[in-house]
């Protein structure tokens, strides 16, 4: 396996920061989830003064498929989303500004992927909008709102919000890259997302005898973050013996 460099987190914080959209989903049954729909990476030196309102305008270097945003936040705990109605989402209506994050130690991998490929911003989606960071309470969370109405709207991948996730499409301008993990109770949702591709190649360590299935970018075992780092530059250099 070629070698890369693995750069610690404090270094990446130099280079990067991260933008995400954070609400909190509301039911007509009193339910409130909280979510986050969207998350920008972003090379400081290429985006230094950026308006964050014009960022999620901008064509991205890569697209990335999550699970979900499991333990993410807002750099302010005081800019964690307003609440915002499942009929909001349904019917566009619902917008939230882009707020400074926490980055966590997936961010940090795909900004080690961004460092290899030389990309300047990265933007990434989720299989669902719910933040849990607990995989087996999010995939108990995801069965309980099938039984709601509208319950299907904290994916992007859902039929009502076909046309946010073909403008996320639209305005990427590299690779699609899936890193949503193997659990397998994500397959419904790992099953839409791959249908909504438009034809569009999708891009990841695919797990062996399961087509929905591919490798998280951040395993907790070091050397296999490293292997996946290597692997993916592999798929985008291929001419390349060595990083």
């Amino acid at each position: 396996m070629s070698e890369v460099e693995f750069i610690p987190a404090e270094k990446l914080k130099q280079q990067f920061y991260c933008l995400g959209h954070f609400y909190s989903l509301v039911f007509g049954n009193g339910t409130e989830i909280p979510c986050r729909s969207l998350l920008e990476i972003l090379r400081k030196d290429t985006f230094h003064g950026a308006v964050s309102t014009e960022i999620t305008d901008l064509q991205s270097d890569a697209l990335v498929i999550m699970m979900n945003p499991g333990s993410s936040r807002p750099l302010d705990p005081e800019q964690g989303g307003a609440a915002v109605s499942a009929h909001e989402i349904e019917t566009g209506l619902a917008t939230q500004p882009l707020v400074p994050t926490v980055p966590d130690t997936t961010q940090y991998q795909i900004m080690r992927l961004m460092l290899l490929q030389n990309w300047q911003h990265v933007r990434i989606v989720n299989l669902s909008d719910l933040r849990n960071a607990d995989s087996n309470r999010f995939v108990q969370e995801i069965s309980l709102l099938e039984k709601l109405p509208s319950g299907a709207v904290h994916s992007i991948f859902s039929n009502a919000r076909r046309n946010e996730w073909k403008a996320r499409l639209s305005l990427n301008n590299g690779p699609v890259i899936a890193g949503w993990g193997q659990h397998p109770g994500l397959e419904k949702l790992a099953e839409y997302a791959v249908q909504s591709m438009a034809g569009q190649e999708l891009t990841g360590i695919a797990v062996a005898r399961h087509p929905l299935r591919f490798a998280h970018p951040s395993p907790r075992n070091h050397s296999h973050k490293v292997r996946w780092l290597v692997q993916m530059a592999a798929r985008f250099r291929p001419q390349s013996a060595s990083f």
